[in-house]
This record gives C-alpha cells, sequence and structure tokens, in this order.
C-alpha cells in the first residue's frame, strides 16, 4: 500500500511534464508558421523539391491541374486519351510537370510550371500516323513550282506552320526552311522564332500536313544578327556524340550532323541508328559540351 501511494504523484509529475513539452513544442510549430518561414517542402526553402515526384507545397498546382491544363490546350479530354504520364520535376532552377499523353495516332508531351500553371514548352508528334491536314490559305501559297517529287513549295511549308502556330510572317523570323527526308518521305524542316518563343515544324512535302512540331519559351534569347557562334566542327561534334554513346564511326549506319540553332545558340544535331537503335544528340557549337541526347529503341 505505501508503494502505491508514493508511485501515484510521481505518475502525475510525469504526466504534467509530457503534456508541458507537447504544448510547448505545438505553440513553437505554430509561432514558425505564423512568422512567415515556408513550408519545408516549398520552392523557398527546398531547391530539391519535385525531384521524388511528389509536391508538399501550397504553392504548387496540382497534378490534376496541371493535366487539365496540358489536355485543354491539346483540345482533348480524357476519355480521349490511349494513355498518360505525368511527373513533378525539378528543371533549370524551378519545378515543372512533365505531362505526356498519347491518342491512338498521336503524342503529346508538356512541360507545365508547377507554381503558375504556364506552359513552358510542349512537343506534338503524330510522325508515322495518318494525320489531319493543315488547312493552307490558297492566298498565301505562291504559284512557284514545289521541288521535284514534292506537291507544295517552301512557302506553302512556312504558310502552314505560322497557320498552325497563329502567326502571320511579319511576327516571326525565319531560322530554315529545308527539304529533307524522313521515314522514307519528303518533309520541310520550318524553324523560326518570335522576341519570347521558339517553334519547330515538320511539314508533309506531298500534303502540307504537320507531322510534328515544337514550342519552346523557355529561357529563349534570339542570338544576336550574323554572330556565327561557333568554334568548333561538325567532325567534332560527330566524334564528341559517337565517343559518348560507346560507337565506333563504322557501325553507325545513316550518320548526320546538322548546324541548328536552339535557345539562341548554335548547336549541332547528330544522329544516327545503330540496329533497331536511334541515337539523338545535341552539342554545342561553341564549346562541345553534351546539351541533350536520347536513343530511342524501335
Amino acid at each position: 500500500m505505501k508503494k502505491t501511494t508514493m508511485l501515484a504523484p510521481l505518475a502525475l509529475t510525469l504526466t504534467l511534464a509530457l503534456t508541458t513539452g507537447c504544448t510547448a513544442a505545438a505553440m513553437g510549430s505554430s509561432a514558425a508558421n505564423a512568422s512567415g518561414l515556408a513550408p519545408a517542402g516549398s520552392p523557398s526553402s527546398n531547391t530539391t523539391a519535385g525531384i521524388a515526384g511528389s509536391a508538399d507545397s501550397t504553392e504548387y498546382i496540382t497534378q490534376a491541374d496541371a493535366e487539365s491544363i496540358a489536355l485543354a490546350d491539346a483540345g482533348l479530354t480524357a476519355d480521349a486519351l490511349s494513355g498518360s504520364y505525368s511527373r513533378l520535376e525539378y528543371d533549370d532552377g524551378r519545378a515543372v510537370y512533365d505531362v505526356e499523353f498519347w491518342t491512338a495516332s498521336t503524342e503529346y508531351d508538356y512541360e507545365i510550371d508547377a507554381v503558375s500553371g504556364e506552359i513552358l514548352s510542349m512537343d506534338y508528334d503524330a510522325d508515322n500516323h495518318a494525320t489531319q491536314s493543315v488547312t493552307v490559305s490558297g492566298s498565301s501559297i505562291p504559284a512557284s513550282s514545289p521541288a521535284s517529287g514534292t506537291a507544295i513549295t517552301e512557302d506553302a511549308a512556312r504558310q502552314a506552320a505560322l497557320t498552325h502556330a497563329g502567326l502571320a510572317e511579319s511576327d516571326v523570323q525565319f531560322v530554315q526552311c529545308k527539304l529533307d527526308r524522313d521515314d522514307g518521305r519528303q518533309v520541310y524542316e520550318v524553324e523560326f522564332y518570335t522576341a519570347s518563343a521558339e517553334y519547330d515544324y515538320e511539314i508533309d512535302a506531298a500534303t502540307g500536313e504537320v507531322l510534328s512540331y515544337d514550342y519552346d519559351a523557355e529561357n529563349y534569347t534570339p542570338a544576336a544578327s550574323g554572330a556565327s557562334g561557333t568554334q568548333i566542327t561538325s567532325d567534332d561534334a560527330k566524334r564528341i556524340a559517337l565517343e559518348h554513346a560507346g560507337v565506333a564511326e563504322s557501325d553507325a549506319a545513316r550518320l548526320k550532323v546538322e548546324l541548328d540553332r536552339d535557345d539562341g545558340r548554335q548547336v549541332y544535331e547528330v544522329e544516327w541508328d545503330v540496329g533497331r537503335t536511334e541515337y539523338s544528340y545535341e552539342i554545342n557549337a561553341a564549346d562541345g559540351s553534351i546539351l541533350n541526347y536520347e536513343t530511342d529503341r524501335d
């Protein structure tokens, strides 16, 4: 009986101490939030936010919101999709949603700012699919004869791209419009930019269809007119890409190196195939650094 009597005050003392400590911790947490400190998962306090693929901040739009923004821009509804994928990532110093989806004939790839919901870039690819023709105004197509094996002229290809982008020729600066061959058919590669965005189109030379296009409004600054910007040769770019991929030139089929302009700088695009695997590299023409590379197995 004496033991029981002595333990009761001790238990009461421990209970009061624990309750006081928990209350103080809760008050400290509330005070920190009230002082304006950013939540642990917000962009302002955690530069790795989004890498794990989940958002933990009220500053971010939701993943569902990002998907809705992309679908609305593409003019599609969720029930029209064959599949989709989305993920929160951290790119170029900010959190973004990578939203990808596809239908039976077309693939779409969007990058959405996780804070503002702005579309930073998008890619549409209907290559090797039956695509919807883009209506090209007859008054905009000159009477000049198209190149051999084609049904439309370079000017018509440029107009098809402008019409799709909703721009006038006076609004843009053209980088190139050239006839090329891709997947067994002739196509026009059309590139142009405005003060704030860059556009890349692939137009079917026979029908005027938009086979693929890319829009990039992220960190784009047009280069000064007349600046060459190149310090390495096309052979240097080819060697850099092949060495990085671990592929001998003798094993590379359909090897192609082209000088292009992307995000206001000159780059070499290096592409080749090994068996059923396609390699694509983007090499900085100024210093030889690898800006981007992809492998795609059919």
